[in-house]
């Protein structure tokens, strides 16, 4: 039996799943004598624990997501399993910044530099520091807990990306690719929302070097829905890829909208649900994963609370 908590898969039992939900005891139930379980991507640490408390095969896999979140959180995952990813110091606070490279004495490495915020999305808490004065410009930015609530931030070396970076989308089984490439002057954020265009067919050989490292990231970690920033030294003649960020949340015009995604994620369940033992496909899949006929049907809008989505 498969329960749902997803508006978009329809389970065998289906249910809503809002930020603040609690689960009910029919819901715990029904989720104990499953056979697998779907959540959304906005699912809570706490209600994820507690289904997998219920059934241990939980889609997506987010056993290397909770207590990993944040800027701070993925260099720390990286570090754990040894992945690629730029040179990076992390820091509780600015506080400890001043006391380690002011107080202290720490060397802190050559400009340029990197300073990201732990949290926030589309570029937001990220800035150059290419001298003294800026850095110090930047520290009281993450300094302010108004802009910066968590304290928290990451210093890097300084990638030159030379305006692109590769992003690799891991839905299930499919690997989905696009770089992201920056024509604004002065800007090194590569964000759409900054600005960036969506490029497909790009540098493949980069292409294949960073689908490979996620790839063998992914395998270590379980993880199977999360969009991946990879960056290359391009400067360098043959870069090796470099793990920059872990988006649990992505947007999805790279992947050619909602509704291309919502059929990714279906076919990417049913291959799922394949995998796992006396579990009976939602959807007919070809052997490219691509659905066949699924169920709901295509024309069908994706379901929110009980009601089709407009």
């Amino acid at each position: 039996m498969l329960i749902s908590f997803h508006p978009c898969i329809r389970g065998d039992a289906n249910f809503r799943l809002t930020p603040a939900h609690l689960f009910t005891a029919k819901e715990i139930q029904r989720a104990k004598s499953a056979q697998a379980v779907v959540v959304t991507q906005h699912v809570k640490r706490d209600q994820y624990t507690a289904l997998k408390q219920c059934c241990p095969a939980v889609f997506p896999n987010y056993d290397h997501r909770f207590g990993f979140e944040g800027k701070y959180g993925n260099v720390q995952l990286f570090r754990k399993f040894e992945a690629p990813h730029p040179e990076t110091r992390l820091y509780e606070s600015v506080k400890e910044f001043k006391k380690r490279h002011l107080a202290g004495q720490e060397p802190l490495g050559g400009f340029p530099l990197i300073l990201k915020g732990d949290r926030g999305g589309g570029g937001w808490a990220v800035f150059l520091a290419r001298n003294p004065g800026e850095l110090e410009q930047h520290l009281q930015k993450l300094e302010n807990e108004h802009l910066h609530p968590t304290k928290r931030f990451i210093v890097q070396r300084f990638v030159s990306h030379q305006g692109a970076d590769l992003r690799v989308v891991i839905i299930g089984k499919t690997v989905k690719t696009y770089w992201r490439c920056q024509n604004q002057s002065g800007e090194i954020r590569n964000n759409v929302g900054r600005g960036a265009v969506i490029v497909h067919e790009m540098a493949p050989e980069l292409t294949a070097k960073g689908v490979q490292c996620v790839k063998n990231f992914c395998s270590k970690t379980g993880i199977n829905l999360a969009a991946f920033d990879v960056l290359f030294d391009r400067d360098q003649n043959d870069p090796p890829p470099l793990l920059s960020e872990i988006n649990f949340l992505f947007g999805r015009k790279g992947l050619g909208g909602s509704p291309a995604f919502h059929a990714l994620l279906k076919a990417a369940v049913d291959i799922w649900l394949q995998d796992l033992p006396q579990i009976r496909p939602l959807y007919q899949t070809d052997h490219q994963g691509t659905p066949v006929n699924p169920r709901p049907k295509s024309d069908e809008p994706c379901r929110r609370h009980g009601r089709p989505r407009h």
